[in-house]
């Protein structure tokens, strides 16, 4: 099986400038959680809230809220577009009963409500469909970064929504390819979402060294999909392999026990 090559593409969602710790302690924009998920039938209404705060202490904080599409590359990486971009995109469903325009004084924070509203006719896309809600600082604040310099500061933070309809949920994960990278000293593996359900989870491997009887376990990696995407993910070894056959036992936990995906690679390193 080829894998398409998909160049590095990485949105900042959290922020759009971030200049240091210090600095973002004193002028910044917390907005949570930072996913919403919507269960729907078409016709159907549904509203979620999201709380909105200005955790700068001096500086009022001037936002505006729009929509947008999203989705992931083969790496798991943000890919971000306008809204109704994307065939699987919900944002013309999505409404702010207290509009796009928002003020909020210093240490002040706001509780919104995000509306969906599906429509009559909608047959759904895969059973899934997603936005993105921007919050985003329009009135730029001075502020001074680590280096002493004084620079102009905006903030956005973005919130995931998920909507799914009333398909039955399957939910199944499929590795398609697992190969140790001599190079990167990794193991490379390829999954992909066969499910008609977002899929998050986190991928466990251990290592068995056939010429010295030692095992030990990597670190844990963690991975979130949507239907149909093709994932790819390096699981790093740590430290460089000593010389010897290996046995490489990946495993996919995405669920309970029933839902667990696994793979076995045999290889040598010299």
């Amino acid at each position: 099986m080829k894998v398409k090559p998909v160049a590095p593409a990485i949105l900042l969602i959290t922020l759009c400038l971030f200049l240091s710790e210090a600095l973002f302690s004193q002028i910044g924009i917390s907005v949570s959680p930072p996913r919403l998920y919507y269960q729907l039938k078409p016709g159907e209404t549904g509203t979620q809230k999201v709380m909105v705060s200005n955790i700068s202490k001096e500086y009022p904080m001037n936002l505006l809220l729009t929509f947008g599409d999203w989705k992931y590359d083969d790496y798991g990486h943000n890919l971000m577009f306008p809204p109704d971009s994307l065939d699987s995109s919900c944002a013309s469903w999505l409404s702010l009963e207290e509009g796009t325009l928002l003020t909020l004084e210093p240490g002040e924070q706001r509780e919104m409500e995000l509306s969906m509203t599906i429509p009559l006719q909608s047959t759904g896309y895969e059973n899934v469909q997603t936005a993105m809600l921007y919050v985003t600082q329009m009135n730029a604040v001075d502020g001074v970064d680590a280096g002493g310099a004084v620079v102009r500061v905006n903030v956005r933070q973005g919130v995931k929504v998920y909507r799914s309809g009333d398909a039955p949920e399957i939910k199944k994960l499929e590795i398609r390819l697992l190969t140790y990278d001599r190079e990167k000293n990794s193991l490379i593996l390829v999954f992909k979402n066969l499910g008609n359900i977002w899929i998050n989870g986190q991928v466990t491997a251990n290592l068995f060294n056939q010429s010295t009887g030692n095992e030990f376990t990597l670190e844990k990696s963690f991975f979130y999909t949507l239907p149909g995407d093709l994932r790819t993910m390096s699981i790093p070894l740590g430290n460089p392999l000593v010389t010897g056959n290996y046995i490489a036992t990946v495993m996919l936990d995405y669920g309970d026990d029933t839902t667990l995906e696994a793979a076995e690679l045999q290889f040598s390193h010299d």
